[in-house]
């Protein structure tokens, strides 16, 4: 009997150690690249990350799995994109039922050039919007955050949220007009569009505006 408890109360210590360890240090694995790949192609066939080592964090209250990996980029075609982080979280239920599931996804992007930006955008879903932005925008530097949520089913839910900022960006609408050393910070929801902190030079004209606020009614 005695030895029956010791061991029980030895596996008892080990898994408090273990679930310690992956909650504070975590480990590094590559197991889950394929599945996170297969999600990124749900938005587009084309769509490839190059996915290395990710960093696993066990989240014991809430049943989740924190995946982080940084440096990495997102291929679409010929073209690419810098990614600085991209951060999920698993449901472990999903795991145990083999069934792999996302809660959310954030992507976080380094400093990218608009017009290749836009370009890698229109490989995706071509719009008249993008393909306008594409002719008027002459440079200019863009960083995002996305975060989505997924729902069971995997597919995702229509509260996502976009924010990031503009440096030294120029457009050119017509010959008469030149709007140059553009910044600004944004945030994007669905039917909301939010500017903060515009600056810019229209003509040699300094203007700006602490918050423009614009709404998608109908």
């Amino acid at each position: 009997m005695k030895l029956i408890l010791k061991f029980l109360i030895s596996v008892f210590f080990l898994l408090v150690v273990i679930i310690i360890y992956l909650s504070t240090v975590g480990i590094e694995t590559t197991k889950f690249n394929k599945q996170i790949g297969s999600i990124m192609k749900g938005f587009h066939n084309d769509l490839e990350i190059e996915l290395k080592e990710v960093k696993i964090i066990l989240d014991p209250f809430n049943l989740e799995l924190n995946a982080k990996t940084v440096g990495q980029k997102i291929k679409l075609k010929d073209k690419k994109i810098e990614i600085e982080s991209i951060k999920t979280k698993i449901i472990l239920d999903s795991l145990l039922n083999e069934n792999f599931s996302l809660k959310n996804l954030d992507i976080s992007t380094r400093s990218l050039e608009i017009e290749n930006f836009i370009s890698f955008a229109r490989n995706i879903k071509n719009t008249p919007e993008l393909y306008l932005f594409e002719k008027v925008l002459k440079k200019g530097h863009v960083i995002f955050d996305i975060k989505l949520e997924f729902d069971k089913q995997g597919i995702v839910k229509n509260n996502y949220k976009i924010k990031g900022l503009v440096k030294n960006a120029q457009l050119k609408l017509i010959k008469k007009y030149n709007l140059d050393k553009i910044n600004l910070r944004f945030n994007f929801a669905k039917k909301i569009f939010e500017f903060k902190d515009l600056k810019l030079s229209l003509n040699n004209t300094f203007l700006s505006s602490e918050k423009i606020l614009i709404k998608n009614i109908d």
